[in-house]
């Protein structure tokens, strides 16, 4: 993981569950990590744990829902302008609802797909 000390990477969904532990894990890597999700203060949680404050690698909260396509679009503004670079985009962010195929909400299934799909535009 030498090589990637230093560089910076994107995590979506980086609030909880997979996407937390890669952020912790990059971090600890002496990766730069641009965490994003919709609660960005859990982030800002995460990146208050001592053994991330004490990594090489920092990590940086930014909310940013990925339904809505100006959030996505000032998201990877504010990485340009910080940074001026992307080395690694992990497009983790998901969700689910509790709706049988059959009986449940097409509006639930258009907003599990709509993250879906703004996420893999991301890149």
């Amino acid at each position: 993981m030498d090589r990637w000390q230093g560089r910076v990477a994107l995590v979506t969904g980086a609030s909880a569950g997979i996407g937390a532990e890669l952020c912790r894990t990059l971090v600890q890597q002496g990766m730069v990590v641009v965490g994003c999700a919709r609660n960005v203060d859990k982030i800002k949680a995460i990146a208050e744990e001592i053994n991330v404050k004490l990594s090489p690698g920092k990590l940086v909260p930014i909310k940013c829902d990925l339904t809505k396509e100006s959030e996505i679009l000032a998201l990877f503004d504010e990485i340009s302008k910080t940074f001026g670079r992307l080395d690694v985009c992990i497009n983790n962010a998901g969700l689910a609802h509790d709706s049988p195929l059959l009986t449940g909400s097409t509006s639930d299934f258009r907003n599990m797909l709509d993250v879906s799909k703004r996420s893999s535009l991301s890149l």
